[in-house]
């Protein structure tokens, strides 16, 4: 730690083990508050705000500066986008059959959508347009993980506070999401006068066990081979990323493009089985990876920052909860079929293009629990495109975007 002017910084190894502590005291208050049982307000966001909080209090009270050591958190930050690719496949669209075809269409366009919505949104109030894409898909259909990957990119070219933006939009968008998503379904049910039932044929052919993932054991060998295929997947992906923003002159993060290294060589080693990876030991790895990483992020949040955009980021929020609802009502639950899974797989959309995938498995299972019927296909299909599939196009959404709108 060093004291210098009223600074206080925090070398790596103190930041880092601030942010453990901070992600299981996260860990603890979830269990023990209900409010952030209740909303799915994730640990890292618990912990890591009430760091920023204090961090807001100490400099408004002129005590002391705080500055943190990100660079372990922007490895994992790396590590957790190469997870995502390596945990998704080609393979998955047509496993998911036509409603997942349709159904993550919708949530591709939706990403597009958040984005120039946000622009134009941002445009019209006075602001950067830089902070609606902040708060647009990165944030929302993002969630708060995407909101912090992606701020460095968004601040780089021009959008001051970018990363204050994102992380408050998306905590928005959790809260918004849980409360917004389990109404519309019910609504919606009861308006079409559903029947209770779901397509048991579908629910048959995706809870058929893939063969790779019929074993599964956590041991040295496993580990390893999940850590070279990271890292080789990170130094192939990185320095390509870099040549191309060389050439093209189009910035492209080293994270985003390693993603898509990733995703390409999970769908050509599923079908030359190259290595094994173990789907369990890599979600370890995802989870560690994208909490810690998330935590920092929130440690990082520049509360004060917030002052002369609260006004506008709350039009903008407020507008694109509007826009979902009727995406949701008239696009979702029309192509999915009208029936009681295209009502929950409406509601789902709403809690993961506002919030997160635990929003919309939480929205899902409160009315899952009400009628007392489980749609398997709703429960597959959410989890596939909003945490894996819809970063095809939603990552590169954003890229364009700020690239576009640079200054």
């Amino acid at each position: 730690m060093i004291i210098n002017e009223g600074v206080l910084e925090l070398n790596l190894i103190t930041s880092t083990a601030v942010g453990i502590f901070l992600l299981l005291l996260g860990m603890w208050l979830n269990k023990k508050v209900d409010i952030f049982k209740k909303y799915c307000i994730p640990s890292p966001v618990i912990g890591g705000f009430s760091f920023a909080v204090i961090v807001w209090l100490l400099r408004e009270f002129d005590v002391v500066q705080l500055k943190t050591d990100t660079t372990i958190g922007d490895l994992l930050m790396f590590v957790f986008f190469v997870t995502i690719g390596l945990a998704g496949s080609l393979s998955l669209i047509k496993k998911g059959g036509k409603v997942l075809f349709f159904y993550i269409l919708v949530c591709w366009g939706l990403a597009i959508f958040q984005n120039g919505f946000g622009v134009a949104l941002a445009s019209l109030l006075g602001i950067d347009p830089l902070l609606g894409i902040a708060s647009g898909s990165a944030a929302l259909e993002g969630g708060h993980g995407m909101a912090a990957a992606m701020a460095p990119s968004i601040e780089a070219a021009g959008g001051t506070g970018a990363l204050t933006v994102g992380l408050a939009a998306a905590t928005y968008g959790l809260v918004a999401g849980s409360l917004i998503g389990g109404p519309l379904g019910n609504w919606l049910i009861k308006k079409n006068k559903l029947k209770i039932e779901t397509d048991d044929n579908w629910a048959r052919s995706v809870d058929e066990p893939e063969k790779q993932n019929q074993v599964a054991s956590i041991n040295y060998k496993n580990v390893l081979t999940i850590v070279a295929v990271i890292l080789l997947v990170l130094a192939f992906g990185t320095n390509v990323a870099k040549w191309l923003t060389y050439v093209t002159g189009f910035t492209i993060p080293g994270h985003v493009f390693s993603l898509f290294v990733g995703l390409l060589f999970a769908s050509f080693n599923n079908k030359k089985n190259i290595v094994h990876i173990d789907s369990k030991i890599l979600d370890v790895f995802s989870m560690v990876a994208l909490e810690l990483f998330l935590t920092m992020a929130m440690m990082n949040l520049k509360i004060w920052e917030l002052y002369d955009l609260a006004v506008p980021l709350l039009i903008i929020l407020l507008a694109q909860t509007i826009a979902i609802i009727f995406i949701a009502w008239l696009i979702i639950f029309k192509v999915t079929g009208k029936n009681y899974d295209a009502a929950l797989l409406a509601a789902g959309f709403i809690g993961h293009g506002l919030g997160a995938t635990a929003n919309a498995l939480a929205v899902m299972d409160a009315i899952t629990k009400k009628y007392g019927v489980v749609s398997k296909k709703a429960f597959f299909i959410i989890p596939v495109s909003g945490s894996m599939l819809v970063d095809i196009v939603g990552v590169p959404s954003i890229v364009i975007f700020t690239n576009f709108f640079a200054h």
